[in-house]
């Protein structure tokens, strides 16, 4: 970015499986005039593209800024993203997202310059530079919501792959035989302790007469039933929704304690929707992952909730589009 551009705001943008947010960022990182809407049930890209340009404007209305003001877009996206050529390679809960070439649809759409990230990826920059400061120099960032999705600091340096691809923790196998993962192989950690997982698990119970409030919390509509609602029957005291929850949590433990073992890190981040269950996920999640890392007998790992909420990778993306990381 050149000189005169460093004190524009950048526009920054986050596409996950579910929603779509927007802000701008000025040239502190502060995020300004934020914005959501919903991720489109299509495969159709221009569709999605639509609905980010409609929910970024919606963003820049809200500080009054004009378009032309912005200096460069920061793109977060849930999947497989091509750093060098722009693609976003494959995303199991983003169908438009599928051998897309989204940094050129989006300079086409805007007329600004684009440069996109995973959004876990960017979320554990975001996390690392915005709210630990740089205090650490081992993080791994884990956001369990739709999906699974990993971010890597390791040495102080940002773990990116050889095309962008390093994180996608949520991909690697815990069980052979497990239940099919939307990416097309069985057994995921995605498969298991994903907010869809857990709404998956719990109305395959419900469908085969388990006692629950569920049924009436939901209006008897199983597609209502989500890791939310499971959340609210479970404070409620309702059983089943305290045993579908108490398994998620295990098998968020299992894959933590598997990257304990791989990364060693000081601190452990999780942030998305299920992890706002709070520490009947958290606590009995860390229990199990320090119970099962062969690493922590020698050296602890910190786990906690991450400290920028939902805004982590709009943080991160605010990071990239100023040519920025670590």
């Amino acid at each position: 970015m050149h000189e005169d551009e460093r004190n524009k705001p950048v526009l920054v943008v986050d596409i996950g499986g579910t929603k779509i947010a927007a802000a701008v960022a000025d040239a502190g990182g502060n995020l300004l005039g934020k914005a959501r809407g919903a991720t489109p049930d299509s495969s159709d890209a221009a569709v999605l593209v639509d609905e980010v340009e409609r929910v970024s404007r919606l963003a820049l209305d809200a500080v009054g800024t004009p378009l032309d003001a912005v200096a460069a877009l920061g793109i977060s996206c849930a999947g497989i993203v091509n750093t060098r050529d722009g693609v976003i390679a494959y995303s199991p809960n983003v169908a438009a997202l599928r051998r897309t070439p989204l940094r050129s649809l989006l300079q086409e759409r805007f007329g600004k310059p684009v440069r996109l990230a995973n959004d876990a990826t960017l979320a554990a920059l975001g996390e690392w530079h915005f709210g630990l400061k740089r205090s650490v120099s081992d993080l791994v960032y884990v956001t369990v919501s739709t999906g699974i999705g990993g971010g890597i600091i390791s040495g102080g340096v940002l773990q990116e792959g050889a095309c962008g691809g390093a994180g996608e923790v949520g991909h690697m196998t815990i069980d052979v035989n497990g239940p099919a993962c939307p990416c097309g192989r069985n057994g995921c950690w995605e498969a298991l302790a994903s907010g869809s997982a857990l709404a998956e698990r719990t109305v395959a119970h419900l469908e085969a007469g388990d006692a629950s409030i569920l049924g009436e919390l939901s209006g008897g509509d199983m597609e209502k039933v989500d890791a939310q609602l499971v959340a609210v029957a479970a404070r409620q005291g309702d059983r089943l929704a305290q045993e579908m929850i108490a398994a998620t949590a295990f098998y968020v433990g299992v894959g933590l304690g598997n990257l304990i073992n791989i990364f060693n890190p000081s601190l452990i981040l999780l942030g998305g929707g299920v992890t706002k269950i709070g520490e009947p996920i958290l606590g009995p999640a860390a229990k199990t992952a320090r119970e099962r890392a062969y690493v922590a007998s020698a050296c602890d790992v910190e786990i906690r909730a991450a400290l920028l909420g939902d805004d982590s990778p709009l943080y991160g993306a605010a990071l990239i589009a100023r040519e920025r990381s670590v």
